[in-house]
């Protein structure tokens, strides 16, 4: 059998001195650093400088408005208001309505009140009950509230006499 080999611990180091080529190289390094920090600061410097030039010249001036601006704005602010009327689905909704009574109710026009949300639908009918018939239906809708009617007069000049009927409604968004 084999004697084991005696371990030895040496658990106090001799000091090494470092060489000079790592003391070399740290300050190498050191420089590098230096020199690196030096040219992102004149980079961020450099920065700051164009973009305070930039946001100098990208300021709108502002001038008080005139009145043909203010017009403008006003008549534009119409036209948006406009064109937020749900159109499709209700011009959808007074044709399945005119569908439902097709051979009573002639629409004539569509009106649309955007400040206050209101649509008024005048028509033609025969006779009084088909009037109302289509303002039951109209008050199925989802798209309209509170259908009523305003008005209706019998046509004397036309010789069918019909009536005309004018309806009116809020529309949901």
């Amino acid at each position: 059998m084999r004697k084991p080999r005696a371990i030895r611990l040496d658990f106090v180091a001799p000091v090494h001195r470092a060489p000079l080529a790592g003391l070399l190289l740290c300050v190498v390094g050191l420089s590098a650093a230096v020199a690196l920090g030096l040219s992102f600061n004149q980079a961020l410097a450099e920065r700051n400088r164009l973009d305070a030039t930039l946001g100098a010249t990208a300021r709108p001036h502002h001038a008080a408005p005139t009145p043909e601006s203010l017009r403008s704005a006003a008549e534009a602010a119409t036209i948006e208001q406009e064109l937020r009327i749900p159109w499709t689905k209700l011009l959808a909704e007074l044709e399945a309505a005119s569908r439902d009574n097709a051979s009573s109710v002639s629409l004539l026009a569509v009106e649309p009140d955007p400040g206050k949300k209101l649509v008024r639908i005048t028509a033609e009918v025969r006779v009084l009950p088909d009037a109302l018939a289509y303002l039951r239906r109209l008050q199925k809708s989802e798209v309209l509230r509170h259908p009523m009617l305003e008005s209706h007069e019998r046509r004397k000049d036309d010789p069918e006499h019909p009536l005309r009927i004018t309806l009116s409604a809020e529309w949901r968004t």
